[in-house]
């Protein structure tokens, strides 16, 4: 490889012993990965080498991004080779390797390490006609740092040939069987970013958690249109912002996260995007932080037929939503003494908070969901704390059961199950509780337009309306810190706090507290 040579031609040959096991690119991340492998006796390979190797290539190669060099030491241990071969043989050909494991592996360690494998007499042949040889001793030159010799032989005590190939005949019997992709039309599209879409979208729900070239349409709603300074200008010196706009895309069937990328030239076309606003998209689908997340790539204006929209029955409310209602008394969730987890030394120096913390009450919060619409999507908990005088007081939190079942995303995210809601308070009784709970108190999230949607949502349901104000951790952090991420995770710790459970409401909540606070502290 050209990389080696300009890394041997560089240094004299003095890292002849690299190899390169891998290069990976992230169009979404815009980083490349470049791993090397190095013999398991090159014990004098240590870590100023290993910068010295990494400040060359990527010196030489000026991607235009960031590349990421790691070093992995090849151990010819003899299990090591036989699971990794075992892995390789199973995932490429899993109907011949069901039945195979270690003990039809021999591995002889000298100068060449020989590797010898018992095969059916039809595997054998298999093998020989279509040079899988060729394919191990690549996988193996891939992995592992030594000189390799393969031999194959027959050993037909060592399988029953009819037992497998019957074996072979129900993998196959069982295969998925093709099916056409699900699409539905849509009209009138035209191309606002990028270049035309065709052929027709698909629907949201059936999207996997990884998937290239996906072609969706849907209403947008939660958009937002912010800034960022990219790697590539700040390595530079260069302060000149880019646009991102994220938003939610929501079809009939289900929601999705979107995010779009916006250059120069394309960014004036996709300001022109609005909540409301039917669109047609070409993107790829990667999972983010547990969560799917679209990455846009072309964007059309399009008309959706009217039949394919959710039409959510509304509850019929006989009278007027109450704006400011006041709850005589909690009914289904009573709030609990907040008591802190750790033990405070008498000796800290107590914190002193600013005017705004002392002169308001707060009650911060966060929802967990079953999806990402507000519109469409239901709460199935909810936590919050009372922080009272810079002290967090009383915390509230309630599982509430929906109307509809909790799909597996959500609950391999939360941990919440079906079975932990069954027996909760509804919607109305939840959030009706918790209408009192915020009585007189400023509310904060973290992204609290999110939480916030939910809650309103929720209540309109019961005839309420939160006409509290509202702060949104999030702003306050990206004014006070300036970090790489700003995910709830990143910003505790950042700031030397902690976060357990994480994606439980009550742990978010009282996270997103402690941030607030001390961010305020003078």
């Amino acid at each position: 490889m050209e990389i080696l040579d300009r890394i041997n031609a560089e240094f004299g040959g003095k890292y002849d012993f690299l190899r390169v096991q891998s290069v990976t690119y992230s169009t979404h991340s815009f980083y490349a990965q470049i791993v090397f492998l190095y013999p398991e006796s090159c014990d004098s390979f240590n870590d100023t080498q290993k910068l010295e190797v990494s400040d060359f290539v990527k010196s030489v190669l000026a991607l235009g991004c960031e590349v990421k060099i790691k070093f992995r030491k090849s151990y010819l241990d003899e299990s090591l080779i036989k699971k990794s071969l075992i892995e390789f043989l199973k995932s490429s050909y899993p109907s011949m390797f069901a039945y195979y494991d270690d003990k039809n592996i021999e591995i002889i360690k000298s100068d060449v390490i020989n590797v010898r494998i018992s095969l059916l007499d039809v595997v054998y042949q298999y093998f020989l006609n279509n040079k899988i040889k060729d394919k191990i001793l690549k996988h193996l030159n891939t992995n592992f740092i030594a000189s390799f010799d393969i031999t194959l032989y027959k050993n037909d005590d060592d399988l029953d040939e009819d037992l497998f190939l019957s074996h072979e005949k129900n993998i196959y019997d069982n295969l998925p069987k093709h099916r056409e992709v699900e699409r539905y039309p849509v009209f009138e599209a035209e191309v606002l970013c990028g270049q035309e879409i065709t052929p027709l979208p698909e629907p949201i729900k059936n999207q996997p958690d990884s998937k290239t070239a996906v072609i969706l349409a849907g209403k947008i709603s939660n958009l937002v249109d912010k800034t960022y300074i990219s790697k590539r200008n700040k390595q530079k010196g260069i302060d000149e912002p880019s646009h991102y706009i994220a938003f939610t895309l929501t079809d009939h069937t289900a929601s999705i996260e979107a995010i779009y990328f916006a250059h120069k030239t394309s960014y004036k076309k996709a300001s022109l995007l609005k909540d409301g606003d039917s669109i047609l998209v070409v993107g790829d689908i990667k999972k983010d932080y547990e969560k799917k997340k679209l990455y846009i790539k072309n964007i059309s204006f399009c008309v959706i037929d009217s039949s394919l929209i959710i039409q959510k029955e509304e509850p019929k409310i006989e009278q007027s939503i109450i704006e400011d209602a006041h709850i005589e008394e909690y009914k289904f969730i009573k709030p609990t003494p907040y008591i802190l987890d750790k033990q405070e030394n008498l000796f800290d120096v107590k914190p002193d908070y600013n005017d705004y913390i002392k002169t308001h009450t707060f009650v911060v919060f966060d929802c967990e969901t079953t999806g990402l619409s507000a519109e469409y999507n239901e709460i199935i908990e909810i936590g919050a704390v009372k922080i009272i005088n810079g002290l967090i007081k009383e915390q509230f939190q309630t599982f509430i059961c929906p109307e509809n079942s909790i799909p597996e995303e959500i609950t391999r995210l939360t941990t919440i199950t079906n079975d932990m809601v069954k027996d909760a308070p509804n919607g109305n009784q939840a959030i009706t509780d918790f209408y009192k709970f915020c009585e007189g108190s400023v509310l904060v999230g973290y992204n609290v337009s999110f939480d916030l949607g939910f809650i309103q949502n929720t209540a309109k349901k019961a005839r309420l309306h939160f006409s509290n104000d509202c702060v949104d951790a999030m702003d306050v952090v990206r004014k006070k810190m300036y970090l790489s991420r700003y995910k709830l995770i990143n910003v505790v710790d950042a700031l030397g706090l902690s976060l357990k459970n994480a994606h439980r409401a009550i742990a978010d909540a009282i996270a997103t507290a402690e941030v607030f606070l001390k961010l305020n502290e003078i």
